[in-house]
């Protein structure tokens, strides 16, 4: 730990691209003139990886995530900057990439063992823990172009690891595998995490970035647009991706400016303490990282109760708190869904809901409507600290979660969660069951 195994300094990559085939040949032919469109597709990336660290690529499709990976593993050279790798790298770069379609499985394997500079006898001792894991039976000795992409990717993701790779990289390949694949897959990647490889993971299951990256890099038509914890990253990436989708409020003078034309009639003054319309610095202050807000209703303020209803941001094991939502409207809304995500400190969530699954969504709000929404829940979650993300939109096409967020706070509530008395909890989070014990003896 503590080593750069990964260095990339003003990385940049650039593609010719040619309206006609003659156009390159005309550009050979007459040195000095050129026929090609330049398209960039990274610009200036510069960022490292540790040894044993496992970092998250995340961007949509064209950002250049697959060019910076084929530069890392050697298949592409950079327009200008440096890459530098130290270690074996093992690489699911794509389906297709890397077997050769008219090999067996078999001759696939030991052909990729070469190329990682493994000797036959290498392979020989890890063959029967490869055509294990990859499962495929008997087509380990029929050509790949006769697999399913699912046993194509079993094999592929079963050789990479089994080489004893220092970085591993897998690029969206394991989303063609069936769930209990998956599910083998990560519990091996987390194996090799914890034994020290370096691993580098792209996808677009932001859930998948948090829970398994602690570092995330976010690029951006080819400019690395933020480097750093994996959930910061990840509220960045959708960030932008909500302004790309609709019109928000981008700055603080804007969002007071906007809000303060709106509200027309609503008069100054505030309810009493209880009811949550305060005036409350600190929950602004916290409130004001990386939200989203589009200026037609918003969240005024949002409390975390005890049993007595006082806020707190303690909370015992099993004990009845109350979120309490302040909402003001600005203009007048058709419907209007509201809702909470509970992330534990990596900022992976763990309790998720919202109006739509509860059938609570306001229906026909009018500007200068204020409503008091608590949900009230008995808090059974492990020991640790906790994060409350709260969300305030309007449904569009509900099926396919398109909303127009009106107003969507990361950083709402923190609170910490005592242990349980008893015996300890191993999941994350514990409900209600029905246990039923029967003494049952078989007759004969």
């Amino acid at each position: 730990m503590g080593e750069v195994v990964i260095k990339l300094n003003n990385v940049s990559k650039c593609f010719k691209r040619y309206a006609r085939p003659v156009d390159r040949l005309k550009e050979i032919l007459l040195p000095g003139k050129t026929y090609a469109q330049e398209f960039w597709a990274l610009r200036d990336v510069s960022f490292e990886v540790m040894r044993g660290e496992t970092l998250g690529i995340i961007g949509r499709n064209g950002a250049g995530k697959s060019t910076l990976l084929q530069m890392i593993c050697g298949t592409l050279t950079p327009t200008s900057g440096e890459v530098q790798v130290n270690g074996r790298v093992a690489a699911l770069l794509e389906l297709g990439a890397g077997f050769n379609p008219e090999f067996t499985g078999r001759e696939n394997v030991y052909m990729n063992g070469a190329i990682m500079g493994l000797s036959r006898q290498d392979v020989d001792e890890r063959f029967d823990r490869v055509i294990t894991f990859a499962d495929i039976g008997d087509f380990i000795d029929q050509p790949v172009k006769t697999y399913s992409s699912g046993m194509y990717v079993r094999l592929a993701f079963a050789s990479a690891i089994h080489v004893d790779p220092d970085i591993l990289i897998v690029d969206e390949a394991l989303s063609v595998g069936d769930m209990f694949f998956q599910a083998k897959c990560m519990a091996r990647m987390k194996q090799m995490m914890d034994s020290g490889v370096t691993v580098l993971f792209v996808s677009h299951d932001i859930s998948s970035v948090k829970s398994l990256c602690r570092q995330a890099i976010f690029l951006n038509q080819g400019e690395l647009i933020s480097w750093g914890s994996s959930d910061q990253v990840v509220e960045k990436y959708f960030s932008m991706k909500v302004e790309s989708e609709q019109n928000i409020i981008k700055s603080d003078k804007e969002k007071k400016d906007l809000i303060n034309k709106k509200i027309i009639n609503l008069g100054t003054s505030l309810l009493d303490k209880e009811s949550g319309f305060i005036e409350n610095s600190a929950f602004q202050k916290r409130a004001s990282f990386q939200r989203i807000q589009n200026g037609r209703a918003n969240f005024v303020n949002v409390q975390l109760l005890n049993q007595e209803g006082e806020e707190t941001s303690s909370v015992d094991y099993e004990e009845n708190v109350t979120l309490r939502m302040a909402i003001e409207v600005y203009e007048d809304i058709e419907e209007l869904a509201f809702g909470y995500h509970i992330r534990d400190r990596n900022g992976i969530d763990i309790v998720y809901s919202d109006s739509v699954i509860e059938e609570k969504n306001l229906h026909c709000v009018k500007q200068g409507d204020r409503y008091i929404i608590d949900w009230q829940f008995r808090a059974s979650l492990i020991q640790g600290m906790y994060n409350i993300a709260c969300v305030l939109s309007i449904p569009i096409v509900i099926e396919i979660g398109q909303v127009d967020f009106c107003d969507f706070i990361p950083l709402a509530v923190q609170f910490s969660m005592t242990p349980r008395k008893d015996s300890s909890l191993y999941g994350i989070v514990h409900w209600d069951n029905l246990v039923k014990i029967q003494n049952y003896q078989q007759h004969k």
